[in-house]
């Protein structure tokens, strides 16, 4: 059990505080001296040699040679295994959804496909003053019948859009594609305006405006605007559909610059 004094009054432990501060310092460079921890961290060096040691024994940091130099290890690498490149469109893209919401008032969401559907991942519409639920995070919209469902459809490459046509029409209890050539032109038309709205029906009051947020030739996830279903008006999207465009793309660019750099292969 830690020691009260190991705890701030703001209720976080302080060794694990100076343990994770050690770990992101030695993320910087490959090796490092107790001595060079310390400069870096202003900590005691019992302090450091107390984490270090507690680190090794959990497999995290490795001493090499008698030289006192430590590492991190390949397992370091575990740590990282729960964020995904998803999770990081989320962190992201929120801020900006978040802010797009504030400014046009309508809830903005952000959805990731998952299998033969897109999940919603962040909702703003608890901050919305005029949203139809108070959020939809974790909702699961079909492909073929919502707004991220079909610009996911028609902004994925070909190869994907095939792979996914393949599981909707092996879906249990039917095909889930409804009229394929109808659905291919529509596509089509999404493709050309840069954007896909679903209109009002008798499962969903609302509507939606979906644009798909790009990498490269990937659709790394979507960005909604819902509206209450008569509402959704072509001035309407006229209006918003040019300010989720510039958003997404806001989003893009973001997941872009935090992307890991790929790793050096040593192809030739």
């Amino acid at each position: 059990m830690a020691d009260a004094s190991d705890d701030n009054s703001n209720g976080s432990i302080r060794a694990i505080s100076r343990a994770l501060q050690i770990l992101r310092i030695m993320n910087t460079q490959p090796t490092w001296s107790l001595h060079s921890l310390h400069l870096q961290t202003a900590l005691p060096k019992s302090t450091i040699f107390r984490i270090l040691h507690t680190l090794q024994l959990e497999g995290y940091v490795r001493l090499e040679g008698v030289a006192g130099v430590y590492r991190l290890t390949e397992k370091i690498l575990e740590m990282s295994g729960g964020f995904t490149e998803k999770s990081l469109l989320v962190e992201v893209g929120s801020p900006l959804a978040l802010r797009l919401t504030k400014q046009i008032k309508w809830p903005v969401a952000l959805g990731v496909l998952d299998g033969d559907a897109i999940v919603v991942r962040y909702s703003g519409m608890p901050y919305s003053p005029i949203a139809a639920h108070s959020t939809t995070i974790g909702r699961r919209l079909g492909l073929a019948d919502t707004a991220m469902g079909k610009a996911y459809l028609a902004f994925c490459p070909e190869v994907e859009r095939e792979i996914l046509f393949d599981m909707l029409r092996a879906a249990p209890g039917g095909s889930q594609l409804g009229h394929e050539e109808l659905l291919m032109q529509e596509l089509d038309t999404i493709r050309q305006q840069g954007y896909a709205v679903r209109q009002p029906n008798p499962q969903r009051r609302t509507a939606t405006l979906a644009t798909p947020v790009m990498h490269l030739t990937e659709v790394v996830g979507l960005m909604g605007m819902t509206t209450f279903g008569n509402l959704m008006t072509p001035a309407t999207v006229a209006q918003y559909a040019p300010q989720l465009q510039q958003a997404a793309a806001a989003v893009s660019q973001a997941y872009r610059t935090r992307l890991p750099a790929a790793p050096d292969t040593g192809a030739f």
